[in-house]
């Protein structure tokens, strides 16, 4: 895992820097309006095609057997770095980098994004009751890391992204990352991953909806 994190650091590095230059010049986006409940839909959707449909799920099924089949080291950092974009808003705000509500209300929309979105990934897990891919336990879909760091990054695409773009970029990275791992260390296939990050951006489009 130390040897992974130069690289990591190396590939998001210029990431960030040029989402940076970007926004310095003068470059903000505007067209960073919220992400519509299409999209998380979309998402939830497409998981559930590669879950439930035994034709697509050959895909998921293709995916998986390539992972085992490379045999590749665990590892685990995603069980940590899922937690980094729900933190990140909080910890902005209290470093002095102003959101877009304030901090209470902020906490109040994040509250009640995982809130929700919680009550979907649980009905999800325990009622359609997926087998895991390494067969460990009957709770597969949706991917409950993939569902926290989505819904995490996407808060900070609507509280940040609009003035701090790479804020937004680094925490759709890190999401990103989480979900790779999952399907990487064997713990989830694909289905669940689109599904989890469906519902994190549903679960805020709504909340924001509702109550922004």
């Amino acid at each position: 895992m130390r040897r992974l994190l130069p690289i990591a650091i190396a590939v998001l590095m210029p990431l960030t820097h040029a989402a940076a230059q970007w926004d310095t010049a003068g470059l903000r986006l505007h067209s960073l309006r919220p992400v519509p409940v299409a999209t998380g839909l979309a998402l939830v959707g497409t998981g559930g095609l590669l879950t439930f449909n035994p034709t697509a799920h050959g895909l998921a099924e293709g995916v998986r057997d390539a992972v085992v089949s490379a045999d590749l080291p665990k590892l685990h950092f995603d069980d940590y770095i899922q937690y980094l974009p729900a933190a990140a808003p909080i910890a902005l705000n209290l470093c002095g980098l102003k959101s877009r509500h304030t901090l209470g209300r902020m906490a109040l929309l994040e509250g009640g994004s995982y809130l929700l979105g919680a009550g979907w990934l649980w009905t999800g897990k325990y009622g359609f009751a997926v087998l895991r891919p390494d067969n460990s336990k009957y709770n597969s879909f949706p991917s409950g890391h993939t569902f926290f760091s989505f819904t995490g990054a996407e808060i900070l695409r609507r509280e940040y992204g609009e003035d701090y773009p790479w804020i937004a970029v680094a925490g759709y990275t890190v999401a990103t990352v989480v979900a790779l791992m999952r399907i990487y260390n064997n713990r989830h296939w694909t289905g669940d991953v689109l599904a989890g990050a469906g519902l994190g951006i549903l679960s805020v489009s709504l909340v924001y909806w509702a109550l922004d």
